[in-house]
């Protein structure tokens, strides 16, 4: 992969996404299916975004890294800036337009749209080469606890990493 490939990529993925884990369909399809990264690299990269402070968006960095080493990194940080910069200034040009009904249904059905993505990608990396039900029961109510209490709010998201991996020591192979 070259350095441009890797900006391109995820230039296009933050620019198309709403922030946090949206973009991970969009970085998957260009990063995974090629080849660039690996599955297993992609969620590594999701628990070093989790567990590290900041943005939960900031995955992007780890996924640049296993893709180009520290210049990925470096690469994948100044591209998943670049959107969210440029949308300030945007927003201050249309501000009236924005609170409009017709922006908030826009916002609502791509924020609907993304979540289906990241639902859909999410499945793919708990069972990427077999049906879902071919899961452990466990791993797939320890993903519906997950996601409960990720709903909910009031368990930070470090700590079910965490719990998860205490989960997996315990009961995995």
């Amino acid at each position: 992969m070259e350095a441009l490939s890797l900006f391109v990529d995820v230039l296009k993925a933050a620019a198309l996404s709403v922030g946090g884990l949206s973009s991970l369909p969009q970085l998957r399809q260009d990063l995974v299916i090629p080849g660039h990264v690996t599955e297993r690299q992609v969620l590594e990269a999701l628990a070093i975004g989790r567990l590290s402070t900041g943005p939960s968006g900031l995955y992007v960095v780890s996924l640049g890294y296993f893709a180009l080493g520290w210049v990925g990194a470096i690469i994948a940080l100044v591209a998943a800036s670049i959107p969210p910069l440029l949308i300030v200034p945007a927003a201050a040009l249309v501000r009236r337009q924005l609170l409009s009904a017709w922006a908030a249904g826009a916002v609502r059905g791509v924020a609907l749209s993304t979540s289906g993505l990241v639902v859909a990608t999410g499945v793919q990396l708990i069972a990427p080469d077999r049906q879902i039900l071919a899961v452990p029961p466990w791993q797939l109510g320890l993903a519906a606890v997950a996601a409960v209490m990720t709903m909910q709010g009031k368990v930070h998201p470090g700590l079910l990493v965490l719990g998860g991996a205490l989960v997996g020591l315990v009961l995995g192979r």
